[in-house]
């Protein structure tokens, strides 16, 4: 029995010192021993070198850290994708935005003239025809022909104009100086506008020179209202977005008022020359107008008002009609406009010529002054 109990308390130590029982009985086991780490290599590299690790260069930047997706630049700085070339923010645009400016201004006053030109070469065109008894359609104008019947009569207006701005400028001066008597301008300039319409009643005595006068003066009345209401009242310029965005609003009103009162006032002015080239039309077409002398080799049945017609006596001629007293009234392609030496709006026919083989037009030099046109000879 003792030998028994001798060995059961032998094989209970035994395993009271196994790893198995003591992890069950809750002891943690010893850990392990630590490994020491190896020791660096002395540095045989003298101090200062460019092959010494330690060593940097004093102009470059340091090494971006791994995975910071950076790579550094040629001269050692570091660089970034989003990084600007160098000198990049020094290069502005080609053109600075006050010259982009100047030539959006400049294209729309171009554009605006050149539709002013043909709206005037076509308004004064159709006064003329109408005061002569036609049509301006009937002479298939282009669009280059009403832009050239234009260019004369537009000088004055034009000089006029001209002074009209300069004008406008000295008294933009004027304001920005605070000359004298400035202040009250601004505030009469501020119900500059209602002027035209005072005019309105007084319209049926004269309809010619108010259908002129109106549209100007509301395009001087309108222009100044807009520049007196948006004169800065505070000293410090400062203004809210607000005030700008009413004052934008003013001046596109004022400027959709000008141009229509423009038109109005083109409108108006073409009249008055276009009646007034009739006028001196019809006085003098027969000593005004080429004088022209028509071959056929048919009939043409022009007769009447101081025209005269032949039979041509050649036989081996290609035309057999002759027809003088004739006056050159518009050429318009290969078609020819002729009318009789006697022609008037009132009493009167105006022929279309076909130019072709059977139809031979002769222009005469100074044969508006001859007396015998319609000798047979």
């Amino acid at each position: 029995m003792s030998e028994d109990r001798r060995t059961g308390r032998l094989h209970r130590r035994l395993l009271a010192l196994s790893p198995t029982s003591r992890g069950r009985r809750g002891v943690t086991p010893p850990a392990p021993a630590p490994v020491p780490e190896p020791r660096p290599e002395p540095n045989t590299t003298p101090p200062g070198s460019p092959n010494d690790p330690t060593h940097s260069d004093p102009g470059s930047a340091p090494a971006p850290p791994p995975g910071s997706g950076r790579v550094p630049g040629a001269d050692g700085s570091p660089a970034s994708p989003s990084a600007p070339e160098p000198g990049s923010e020094d290069r502005g645009p080609s053109l600075s935005g006050g010259w982009l400016e100047l030539l959006g201004v400049a294209g729309s006053l171009l554009s605006l003239f050149t539709a002013v030109l043909f709206y005037f070469g076509w308004a004064s065109t159709d006064a003329e025809t109408k005061a002569l008894g036609l049509r301006d359609t009937i002479f298939h104008l282009s669009t280059s022909d009403y832009l050239l019947r234009s260019v004369d009569a537009l000088f004055l207006p034009a000089w006029l104009g001209t002074a009209v701005a300069f004008s406008a400028l000295g008294v933009h001066r004027m304001v920005r100086q605070g000359a004298p008597g400035v202040a009250l301008l601004l505030r009469a300039g501020r119900h500059a506008w209602v002027v035209a319409f005072l005019l309105f009643p007084l319209y049926p005595l004269t309809p010619t020179t108010f259908d002129l006068a109106i549209p100007l003066l509301t395009i001087a009345g309108f222009l100044f209202t807009a520049y007196a209401r948006t004169r800065p009242t505070d000293t410090t310029g400062a203004e809210t977005a607000s005030v700008r965005t009413d004052h934008v609003r003013l001046w596109g009103l004022a400027l959709l008022i000008s141009v229509l009162s423009l038109f109005w006032a083109v409108s108006t002015y073409a009249g008055i020359v276009g009646r007034g080239r009739a006028d001196e039309t019809a006085r003098t077409v027969r000593i005004g107008l080429p004088a022209v002398v028509v071959f056929s080799e048919h009939d043409l049945l022009i007769r009447g008002g101081g025209s005269c017609h032949f039979r041509v006596p050649m036989k081996d001629s290609a035309y057999g009609y002759r027809y003088a007293g004739l006056r050159l009234f518009h050429i318009a392609g290969d078609r020819v406009f002729v009318v009789p030496r006697e022609w008037s709006p009132q009493h009167g026919t105006l022929y279309e010529l076909e130019q072709s083989e059977s139809v031979r037009i002769e222009y005469v030099s100074g044969g508006n002054e001859q007396t015998d046109e319609c000798s047979s000879g």
